[in-house]
Formats: structure tokens, C-alpha cells, sequence
């Protein structure tokens, strides 16, 4: 320790002449690098500032990349796996005539209304797209469905387009939801129908399926009888463009609810299937239909109905799809 005592004071001096050195070294590249950040016109504020920014256009950067999936909401997703997928097996099973599908896509149906559906005009589904949107909750979908229907008898397919409301069940398979009378839904629906894309998908559809018609006049001859391509334009007047006279037997041209009031708040009473008929009692200002439902006074939207055409058959078609979106209002 001693040893240690008599070193430093001998060399006291030049240790002290080190540290000095190292203190004027330092002072030095301090000074040089503040010099040559004036001669560039910088400052050690301008690189913090610098840095500042380069940091929060870093955040504002990852911000966006994490929202920008929240701007796609309520897009229609075109073919999306799952729907895709529920809806073919769908309508296949309707092709096959397979009712045990059918029953477990749809539960809500009833016997009378499987055998519709296996039963009906349309021997195939072709083509079939779907275009989507996320539902009110996670897992629910409202869906529209684009086919090419083959007609019986008739070789020209027809370009058709109807809407669903998908929910999972509790294994998270999608299956087809009956919304009438949940206000809610029925809301959401409307809501997404009056959107652009939806809108235009309506008129590329209607617009397809006037063309078929126009060129096959078979298929023509058949869709003015059982329902027409144009959603919500033959509402009910007659030929001559007046409105359906009261007791004048009407056609529905989409699937509809029968309601105790002339709004969509009210009780559902039952379903009209498309192509099923009911008598007109009367029709309100605001675009409702009153009609005789098992000698009850009941309302159908009139967008939903058409006056039936004079044919030598009065046989109703069990077509149960409409060759345009319907929104069982």
C-alpha cells in the first residue's frame, strides 16, 4: 500500500498533465463538430427537431397502417371463403333436393316451405357470387347472392340476385337468419341496400336479366306471368299504368311479410312466397297495400306486388327465389 502512496506522489504530475490533455481533446471535437454545424447551416436544435419528426412521422405511420383496415368496413367483400362456401352448398342442396341441407342452412323452415324450395322452376343454380358485408355483430353477414337461374323449358339462364343475413351457430358455421320481425336487422338491411354499391349491383343485375329477356321470348312471356326483373317497377298498377283497383287478386313478385300495420315496427302476420297471390282491399299514401289475409285486414309494401295477369292457367309458380333482392319488408 505504501508501494502504491510513494508512485502516485512520484508521478503525480504527469497523471494530472494526462487528464488535462484528455479535457482539451474533448473540448476540441465538441467544438469542431459545433463549427462545422454552422458552416452547414445546422444546429444541435435543428437535429433534435430533425429527430422529433423523423420519430413522429415514424408513429403517424405505424397509426395509419394499423386504421387503415377499419376504413374498409362496410365494403361488399366479393366472394369471401366462408359466405361463398355457405351459399353454394345452399343452393345446391336446393338443386339436389337435398332437404337435410337445406334444413341445416336454414333452420327456420317449415316442411311446406322445403318442398317450395325443392319443388320450384328453377332446376339449377349457376354462376353463383356473393358480395358481403360484416353484419351487426362479429360473425353475421348480410350477403347477396348473383346466379345464373335455369329456367324449366326455357334455355336462357336468368341473371338474378337476392339477399340473406348469415349468423354463426355456436361451432361458428354460417347459417341463414330469419330477420322478419327483428326491427333491428330489418333496419340494417334497408340501411345497407340504399348504399351505392349495393344500388349498383341492383341495376347491373336488372340490367343483365332485361337483357335475357329481351332476347329469348320465352323467357320473356314467362316473367311477365310470374314476377318481373325489374325490382320495384311493376309495383301494382295495371297495364294502362293506373293503380290496382280494390279486390283485385295480386302476385308477389319477392318474398314479403304480411303485417297488422302499414309498418315495419309492427307484428308479422305470415309470408307471401313469390309468385303466391292475395286479394287488394285497399292501399295506403305512403306505398302499403292493404289485403285480405284470412279475412283479417293486413298490409304487404306495394313495391312487393303486381296485379295478375290474365292467363288460361291459374296456377301459381313455386318459384321461391326473385330475379331481384328482396328485403321481406
Amino acid at each position: 500500500m505504501d508501494d502504491i502512496r510513494e508512485w502516485i506522489s512520484d508521478n503525480l504530475r504527469y497523471i494530472l498533465l494526462g487528464l488535462a490533455l484528455i479535457l482539451v481533446l474533448a473540448v476540441a471535437v465538441v467544438g469542431i463538430r459545433a463549427i462545422s454545424n454552422i458552416a452547414s447551416g445546422k444546429s444541435p436544435v435543428a437535429d433534435l427537431q430533425q429527430t422529433e419528426s423523423e420519430t413522429q412521422a415514424e408513429t403517424t405511420k405505424d397509426v395509419i397502417v394499423e386504421t387503415e383496415p377499419a376504413a374498409q368496413t362496410g365494403v361488399l367483400q366479393e366472394n369471401d371463403g366462408k359466405v361463398l362456401t355457405a351459399m353454394t352448398s345452399y343452393y345446391s342442396a336446393r338443386t339436389n333436393g337435398d332437404t337435410e341441407t337445406l334444413q341445416k342452412l336454414d333452420p327456420s323452415l317449415t316442411e311446406q316451405e322445403l318442398e317450395e324450395l325443392t319443388g320450384g322452376y328453377v332446376e339449377r343454380y349457376e354462376d353463383i357470387r356473393t358480395y358481403s358485408r360484416q353484419g351487426l355483430a362479429d360473425g353475421e353477414y348480410v350477403v347477396y347472392v348473383c346466379y345464373n337461374g335455369k329456367v324449366q323449358d326455357i334455355d336462357t339462364l336468368v341473371p338474378s340476385l337476392t339477399q340473406y343475413y348469415l349468423k354463426s351457430d355456436d361451432q361458428g358455421s354460417l347459417y341463414i337468419y330469419d330477420y322478419a320481425g327483428d326491427a333491428d336487422t330489418e333496419a340494417f338491411l334497408e340501411e345497407t341496400r340504399k348504399t351505392t354499391e349495393v344500388q349498383d349491383l341492383i341495376a347491373s343485375v336488372r340490367q343483365e336479366c332485361d337483357e335475357a329477356e329481351n332476347s329469348d321470348p320465352a323467357l320473356k312471356e314467362f316473367m311477365s306471368q310470374y314476377g318481373s326483373s325489374q325490382e320495384g317497377s311493376t309495383d301494382e298498377t295495371t297495364a294502362d299504368g293506373e293503380s290496382a283497383a280494390d279486390g283485385s287478386v295480386m302476385v308477389a313478385i319477392d318474398e314479403c311479410n304480411i303485417r297488422t300495420e302499414p309498418n315495419t315496427e309492427c307484428d308479422v302476420l305470415g309470408v307471401l312466397y313469390i309468385g303466391e297471390t292475395i286479394t287488394k282491399t285497399g292501399e295506403t299514401e305512403d306505398g302499403w297495400t292493404q289485403v285480405d289475409y284470412n279475412g283479417q285486414t293486413a298490409y304487404i309494401k306495394s313495391e312487393f306486388l303486381s296485379v295478375q295477369q290474365e292467363t288460361e292457367s291459374t296456377e301459381t309458380t313455386d318459384l321461391s327465389d326473385d330475379f331481384a333482392p328482396g328485403n321481406a319488408a
